[in-house]
């Protein structure tokens, strides 16, 4: 399966963008090659949100330990590639292959583009990340894993998320696996390591505060930096 899938992961067709004028060309490109040759391309990033106790609650999913890349790590809510040809429905569609969940677009909180850049020896990854937030109180246990990706949900308090961010520590978490809501104790390790990259760290900056701002005010005044 997992072959399968990194196949699959390959051979998708993607828009190629112009990385100087952040806009797309109309031209389609293959997946790995995009990701092996810094061809820009879209990428749409959701974080799912719970207002319902005294603090933000900032979901992650568990990532499956069949990806070819960082299995089994926690990471935004739901993250993934604008297929070629797809102009509506980009984070809908996403949202439900991997954590079966379906919502208004007008409840979307758009924070904008990020302009995202990895060089390394086996991947050179240019994305324009558009990136959303959505407020969104339904129990843990009514997530839904459909496309194989993703084996996990938890919830983490944004005060935790923020000092993980400057500090590594553990801390109590909720999470659900599709079939058990259970509490664990996590630290820095058991999340994406990219999330701590100085590549993000303007990202996750602007994340932090918008969620904070919309959770007190019901507004949000930051936007991801122009790309």
């Amino acid at each position: 399966m997992m072959a399968v899938n990194m196949h699959r992961q390959g051979t998708e067709l993607l828009e190629e963008w112009d990385w100087d004028t952040a806009s797309p060309t109309g031209k389609s490109v293959l997946r790995g090659y995009a990701h092996k040759n810094g061809i820009a391309h879209e990428g749409v990033h959701l974080w799912v949100l719970r207002f319902s106790g005294k603090e933000p609650e900032v979901l992650f999913q568990k990532r499956a330990h069949n990806k070819e890349m960082y299995p089994g790590y926690l990471d935004i809510t739901v993250g993934g590639h604008v297929t070629f040809g797809i102009s509506e429905g980009k984070i809908q569609k996403e949202a439900h292959e991997e954590i079966g969940i379906e919502f208004d677009e007008r409840n979307l909180i758009d924070l904008g583009y990020f302009r995202y850049e990895e060089i390394d020896d086996a991947i050179f990854h240019r994305e324009f990340q558009r990136v959303y937030l959505l407020v969104d109180e339904r129990p843990l246990s009514e997530y839904r894993f459909n496309d194989g990706e993703v084996e996990g949900v938890v919830a983490v308090r944004l005060g935790d998320l923020s000092r993980l961010m400057e500090e590594d520590f553990s801390f109590k978490i909720e999470g659900f696996d599709g079939k058990t809501v259970s509490k664990e104790m996590v630290s820095r390790k058991d999340f994406h390591p990219l999330l701590f990259a100085p590549s993000m760290v303007e990202y996750m900056k602007v994340l932090l505060v918008a969620i904070s701002e919309l959770f007190h005010s019901g507004r949000v005044t930051v936007k991801m930096p122009s790309p």
